[in-house]
């Protein structure tokens, strides 16, 4: 009797262990986990960026990002940009609401992200909801979509993934993630953006329908 008691207790803690994991990570593609304190999401940390890159020009048009707010793990960021300044980049402008320019034609405006020790979400879909950029834990092959309440799906998928140091950002190699996602933008075919566990998302590309694409680096000024 008193084995079996001591197997139906083994039993009870096995399954309530496995439940509290279970919890403990989540597994859908834009549940993310991890610590939400992290150096890369504290308040007054600032992303600058190298200029947007398009052929062999390089146009100034995003100020230095800071982070505002930090709610549990839910940053808010400040962003200040001047698209109109390059043709390339018009159409963006255009895409943004009027609420979220200013008296200059400029983007600017307030955008929220989740920043954790697992990854990176954002939440720039119409209906603003976490989204999934990356996942630190990835394969490549993996895919983040998203339906919005108008019927429309964005897909984000992990390209490529680094085992060495192999991608140059400033005076480092590093790993990076590579994600592609389709673009609901009139006239932009995809963005495609790299991202490391140490540095946060530290590259992003547009590529048009035609024309050549526009690229900059990111860079943070967080104490890693």
């Amino acid at each position: 009797m008193k084995k079996v008691a001591l197997l139906c207790s083994g039993m009870l803690l096995i399954l309530f262990f496995t439940s509290c994991k279970k919890d403990d990570s989540p597994s859908g593609p834009n549940d993310l986990g991890g610590d939400i304190n992290t150096p890369l999401g504290q308040v007054g940390t600032q992303f600058t960026n190298s200029g947007v890159i398009i052929g062999n020009k390089i146009y100034t048009v995003l100020q230095p990002m800071t982070i505002t707010k930090n709610d549990n793990g839910i940053v808010t960021v400040k962003i200040v940009a001047d698209l109109s300044k390059v043709p390339e980049l018009a159409v963006l402008n255009n895409y943004f609401q009027p609420s979220m320019k200013d008296s200059l034609g400029r983007l600017n405006t307030e955008v929220q992200f989740k920043i954790t020790s697992d990854g990176i979400q954002d939440t720039f879909n119409p209906d603003h909801k976490l989204h999934t950029m990356v996942k630190y834990d990835c394969s490549v092959g993996d895919q983040y979509p998203l339906t919005g309440s108008d019927g429309k799906t964005i897909t984000r998928t992990v390209t490529t993934k680094s085992t060495d140091d192999d991608f140059s950002y400033g005076l480092y190699l590093i790993k990076a993630i590579t994600v592609e996602q389709n673009s609901l933008i009139p006239g932009v075919k995809k963005i495609v953006y790299k991202a490391n566990h140490k540095f946060g998302l530290v590259y992003l590309q547009l590529v048009p329908e035609s024309g050549a694409s526009g690229s900059m680096y990111i860079y943070s000024s967080a104490e890693n």
